[in-house]
């Protein structure tokens, strides 16, 4: 009995291993490190750990960065671009073109304005011409008078027309702004820019025989004043609180020599008067017809 008492009193550790106990002993043991495992997991913080791409991935990603264009894309963006540069050209060249005109019609309007002016100054010229040459013939008839030398006080009336001078005196604003500005190009016209440019032409004509107007007044003055005294009762540019005024017209020379001189030169005189007169009124008149002409052409009131 003490014997079997001491064999069941006997313990654990000196039981003998069998193999159920080996495998309840790793299952215990498994258990207890995978639960020393889910403790450390618990325990340590987690990462984020990167993950990297696929093949699939970046055959995708370069193929789409590093896709080439088709040759009908180059050919239209090509396009575009040509025609925004074209567009905005004519967008310049048609606002130019509008400036341009506009420059154009300001200087025919200013042109149109320079002729009127023209054509009054002509008029009042003709109209002081016409008496003066009237006066030249009253005058060379008294200076060929047979009582010239006793009474010359009768050429008092006619005697102040050798003194008189009535140039022309051309309204040349616009044109010489057309030339210096180079401004001739912009008149499209080219009925108007000849029109414009023979009247230029007309006016240096008319200068020229204003030259020899003008040595004919001077050669018949300076032998006026050899013969006529010039303290004449009539005269406006003498102060009379000076010079007293003399009852009538004196000869300072009685040289028939002379006087028959002076009609010479007062004849001379009237000849350059009518020339000039006629150059003037050919003017007037290209000058009268270009007013309407140019009217017309650019449709101005």
């Amino acid at each position: 009995m003490s014997e079997g008492k001491n064999i069941e009193e006997q313990p654990e550790a000196d039981k003998p291993i069998t193999d159920d106990n080996k495998i309840s002993a790793e299952g215990n043991s498994i258990s207890s490190e995978e639960n020393e495992t889910v403790a450390e997991e618990e325990i340590q913080p987690q990462t984020l750990t990167p993950q990297p791409l696929t093949s699939e991935m970046e055959v995708h990603h370069h193929g789409h960065v590093h896709e080439k264009k088709k040759w009908k894309e180059y050919v239209f963006q090509f396009f575009m671009l040509f025609l925004a540069v074209f567009c905005g050209f004519l967008a310049e060249y048609q606002l130019e073109h509008v400036v341009e005109h506009n420059r154009e019609e300001q200087y025919i309007k200013s042109f149109i304005e320079d002729l009127k002016s023209d054509t009054a100054k002509i008029n009042k010229i003709l109209e002081l011409s016409t008496l003066q040459q009237n006066n030249f013939d009253s005058l060379m008839g008294t200076l060929k008078a047979p009582g010239f030398i006793e009474t010359p006080d009768k050429e008092e009336d006619y005697l102040g027309s050798i003194f008189g001078l009535y140039l022309f005196n051309h309204t040349d604003r616009t044109l010489q702004q057309l030339k210096n500005a180079g401004g001739l190009r912009l008149i499209r016209n080219q009925q108007a820019s000849d029109s414009i440019m023979q009247y230029d032409a007309m006016v240096k004509k008319v200068s020229e025989q204003a030259m020899d107007l003008y040595n004919a007044n001077q050669a018949s003055t300076r032998l006026a004043l050899q013969i006529f005294d010039a303290n004449h009762p009539r005269s406006p540019f003498i102060n009379r609180n000076l010079v007293p005024k003399p009852d009538k017209l004196r000869l300072i020379s009685t040289e028939r020599v002379k006087i028959d001189e002076l009609f010479n030169q007062v004849f001379n005189f009237k000849i350059a008067s009518v020339y000039y007169c006629d150059f003037l009124r050919a003017l007037n008149k290209y000058a009268t017809r270009q007013i309407n002409f140019l009217k017309e052409a650019y449709d101005l009131q």
